[in-house]
């Protein structure tokens, strides 16, 4: 089940059942949690969306990014990729997918999943599905496309944002460097040495202390302003919460109480509704109406959602947990 889950992880989901990992996007949901760092000196907020590190494959080798300038030099990889592992997962762009819901605005990084080569083409599959915070519904796709193709929906054109590259380094939870300024980029499987890589001790990590931390911050007029795509890392941390809750929510027992049930049941409802509240307040910023008051409120309150479904779930943690490994 990799509905909820966002471009990056319904992908590396994908990639880890092709590999065999039992319950793969229960364990991605298991790992969920919210973490931030508020003092880059950019002013822009960079977001950890798991505690453990994803790129970590269970036979000791690591997904690591590799970076091309050429498409050539892409696709020599991406084929070595699947000779000897039989899919490789690569960086698509949002708006250049032929199958995008949302085709206008700034192309962000997606990953892919690319599985096969035949007669010239290459077979992709995108589990990713859900509400974009544009309104529009992106639906998966599953089929073969031809090389030219291939070349335009994973080159990024021209300057790459900041805020880009901050997300492909800490897509797998934790940082894992992405090379800057190249025009394709894939993840190889590498054998390298694993080391702890905790987040630097600045970042607030815990998803209620995140959330409160985040609210905050961004009741400051200008945080919004500074920093508009924060909309969209609070939409994926929306995302990668709402399918956590609903995939843990299975594992509530028969004898689990109302009051439990009802406190996952508000908590879900306050991150629906984060993305809409902060995306009316970033365009009321823009136009100089800065919206303090509904903003803190926003995340206080989800905060306080969070840390009673958190408790009800506790129990349900340890089983999904146990029913990935």
């Amino acid at each position: 089940m990799t509905d909820g889950l966002s471009c990056y992880t319904a992908n590396l989901a994908v990639y880890l059942e092709h590999h065999g990992t039992p319950g793969a996007a229960d364990a991605i949901a298991v790992s969920v949690r919210l973490a931030v760092d508020l003092r880059r000196p950019d002013g822009l907020v960079a977001v950890s969306h798991h505690d453990r590190p994803l790129d970590r494959m269970g036979d000791g080798t690591r997904l690591t990014y590799r970076g091309h300038h050429d498409f050539g030099g892409f696709r020599a990889d991406l084929d070595r990729e699947l000779r000897r592992y039989g899919c490789a997962l690569v960086v698509g762009y949002s708006t250049q997918l032929p199958w995008a819901a949302q085709r206008e605005g700034t192309a962000a990084p997606h990953f892919l999943l690319v599985d096969g080569f035949e007669d010239g083409r290459w077979h992709v599959e995108d589990r990713f599905t859900g509400l974009m915070t544009s309104g529009q519904h992106q639906e998966p796709f599953t089929g073969w496309i031809g090389e030219p193709e291939l070349d335009r929906l994973t080159r990024r054109d021209g300057p790459e944002p900041v805020k880009h590259h901050l997300r492909n380094t800490l897509a797998f939870g934790f940082e894992n460097p992405a090379p800057a300024g190249c025009r394709h980029l894939l993840l190889r499987r590498q054998s390298r040495p694993v080391h702890p890589n905790p987040l630097p001790p600045h970042w607030v990590t815990g998803t209620v202390e995140a959330l409160g931390a985040l609210g905050t911050h961004l009741a400051d007029s200008d945080a919004l302003v500074r920093d508009p795509d924060v909309v969209d890392d609070c939409w994926a941390a929306a995302q990668h919460h709402l399918c956590s809750h609903r995939c843990l929510g299975r594992y509530l027992g028969r004898t689990t109480s109302g009051r439990s049930h009802a406190a996952l049941e508000e908590a879900v409802k306050c991150w629906e509704k984060l993305p809409r509240t902060l995306r009316f307040a970033a365009t009321s910023a823009r136009r100089g109406r800065s919206r303090p008051t509904l903003v803190r409120s926003a995340f206080a309150e989800l905060a306080e959602r969070e840390h009673e479904a958190a408790q009800a779930l506790t129990g349900a943690v340890l089983v999904a947990a146990g029913a990935s490994d």
